[in-house]
Formats: structure tokens, C-alpha cells, sequence
């Protein structure tokens, strides 16, 4: 940690050290200046935890973090009990073993926060890690969405992912179902929740575990992928099939990036990540479906990223098929 970062050292001995918990987390959220929804949710998911701690855990303690000026806040909570023999049984929702509970179990708090991690060892106790991270403001990265189904169906076999973190970083990319319809659907929102999940993961070994995914069902044609992570000064990219993207760095000219051929579950081997280059004041990524033709211009960024989807999905969309871009304009 740097010498800006916070951390205030909570012990959990008694039940009114819940309360000192939940009101210490939540002033330090408001003070970092989150929003009501993101404050409650973590208050909450910390008071589960906590709770857990001190009924099963013979109690401990919570270090609350400030972490880069406030964009990440991370709350340890550590505990003196048996451990938890069964973590993924723990985690299911619903799961308790204490009346009293807030019944929120693991799997309730995981869902409140932005990060949930559980380190278990039987008779050592516990620690389990919650983190938030505050949205990025729209002065460092501005969005712009359109994703529609083909007009003959109701669902839309695109999917596209959208996960920021650490207060500083994203992970953006189009994810294109097999066909159209429900099936393309379902299999492309699995391979979204999939990425969402494992967002850490490098874009390689990603693309390898959706390779992995998609030979282990039924699916008979693949999908096809490209994802894009940015962080202060870097990004990276790498993507499988026709799904298709292109790059600006520091207001260059507009560079299209190639993807591997193939589609994944009929890849033998995903190769590295296609593209990583640095910028030192601003980047713009374009992802595309094959819903959308190749883009050959040099594209006008005079607008913000939602009219510049607007304006590229009206003038490049095939007229039949589901269609997706996304787009997202970092700057530092």
C-alpha cells in the first residue's frame, strides 16, 4: 500500500462491534464519495460477514482499506474459528446455519460487492476479502452502446461485456452467439457471466477457457469473441473469429485490429494476445459482431462515444442478423 492509503483496524469481540463495523464502512464510502446504492450494499454484505465472524468464528477482526484516494475499498475480515470444510456448499444461496442470520449466507454477500474472495483453513479460521470500486467518472472513460437482434427474433444472440475495476481499469468486449434466437442467447450470456466472473484472468487465458467451455457442450458451430482491457497507460486486446475492433491511441489514426482465426470450441490452441501498446493521454476501442461491416474510414471522434455508436452502427449494419458495437474512450 502507499502512504496515502487508509486502513482502520476494527475488533469483533461482541455484537455492538457489528454496528461500529457497518458505521465505520459506511463513512468511509460516503467520505470517498460512492454512491447510496454501492454504500448500502457493501454496509451490508460487510454486516453478513461480520456477523459470521463473530457467531461462527469466535470473532476477530475487519480492516477496512481506502485504497488509490478512495477508488477501491477493501474490508478483511478475519476470524479464530473451525474454518469452512465445504466453501462452494457455504456459498450456496440461501445457505445458513444460524437462525438469527440475516440469511444473506456467502453467496448473498458475493453478490453485493465488486470482489469476494474466502481463504478457509479447518481449524485456523477464516478470512474473507470484500471489495468496491467507485465508478469510473465519465471525465476518464465515456461509453457508447447499440446491440439489437435480428428482426426476426426476440433474443439477441450478442452479448457484450462491460466490467470495470480497481477505481482505475475495464474490460470491454462482444461476445457472438451461435445463430440467432434463444440457443445463440443462452450460450452467449453464459460466456459473458463467464468473463464477468474471471475478469482477472489474462484476455488469453479467457479465450482458452471459453475454448474449453464451448468443446465441453453441445454446441456444434462455436462462438467468436473480442475483448479489450484498458488501465492507466495500457491496453490490451485479443479476439477469435469475425467479431472485429479497432484502436486509437493518443488521437492517431484509426488501426483495425486482426483477430485468430477460428471459432470458440474448434480451436486447437489460442495464441497470445493479439495487440498490447501503451498511451500516455488517450485511447478509443471500437468492438464490433459481424452484425456490423468492416469499418474502412477513418472514423470522426468529434462526437461523444454514444452518438459515434449511433452513427457507425446506422451506417454499418447488415440488414439481417443480430448486431452489436461497443465503445469506450479512455482518458487520463
Amino acid at each position: 500500500m502507499s502512504s496515502a492509503d487508509v486502513h482502520i483496524v476494527i475488533q469483533l469481540i461482541q455484537e455492538s462491534d457489528i454496528g461500529i463495523l457497518t458505521e465505520t464502512v459506511r463513512e468511509s464510502l460516503v467520505e470517498c464519495k460512492y454512491d447510496r446504492v454501492d454504500t448500502e450494499q457493501m454496509v451490508l454484505a460487510c454486516s453478513e460477514i461480520g456477523h459470521n465472524a463473530l457467531r461462527h468464528g469466535k470473532g476477530g477482526t475487519a480492516v477496512i482499506y481506502e485504497l488509490k484516494e478512495g477508488k477501491v475499498i477493501r474490508v478483511v475480515i478475519r476470524d479464530k474459528g473451525p474454518g469452512i470444510p465445504n466453501i462452494d456448499l457455504a456459498k450456496r444461496e440461501g445457505y445458513t446455519t444460524v437462525k438469527t442470520s440475516l440469511g444473506l449466507g456467502l453467496e448473498g454477500a458475493q453478490r453485493l460487492v465488486d470482489h469476494f474472495e474466502i481463504n478457509s483453513k479447518t481449524s485456523e479460521g477464516t478470512e474473507v476479502i470484500l471489495e468496491k470500486y467507485r465508478p469510473l467518472p465519465k471525465e476518464i472513460v465515456d461509453y457508447g452502446l447499440v446491440s439489437i437482434p435480428d428482426n426476426q427474433y426476440n433474443y439477441n444472440g450478442d452479448q457484450y461485456v462491460l466490467k470495470e475495476y480497481d477505481g482505475d481499469s475495464l474490460l470491454i468486449g462482444v461476445i457472438d452467439g451461435p445463430g440467432q434466437g434463444y440457443d445463440a442467447h443462452s450460450i452467449a450470456q453464459t460466456c459473458k457471466q463467464f468473463v464477468e466472473n474471471n475478469y482477472r484472468k489474462s484476455l488469453t487465458e479467457l479465450l482458452a477457457a471459453l475454448n474449453s467451455l464451448m468443446k465441453e457442450s453441445n454446441d456444434e458451430t462455436g462462438i467468436t469473441c473480442s475483448l479489450a482491457r484498458i488501465t492507466p497507460k495500457k491496453i490490451t486486446y485479443a479476439g477469435l473469429g469475425d467479431t472485429h475492433a479497432y484502436i486509437e491511441i493518443d488521437n492517431t489514426t484509426s488501426v483495425t485490429l486482426r483477430n485468430q482465426e477460428g471459432r470458440a470450441g474448434y480451436v486447437h490452441r489460442i495464441k497470445k494476445d493479439k495487440m498490447t501498446d501503451s498511451f500516455s493521454k488517450s485511447v478509443q476501442v471500437i468492438i464490433c459482431s459481424d452484425g456490423i461491416k468492416t469499418i474502412h474510414e477513418n472514423i470522426d471522434n468529434n462526437n461523444n462515444a454514444q452518438q459515434l455508436a449511433n452513427t457507425l452502427f446506422d451506417r454499418y449494419h447488415r440488414p439481417h442478423g443480430d448486431a452489436t458495437i461497443i465503445i469506450a474512450k479512455y482518458s487520463l
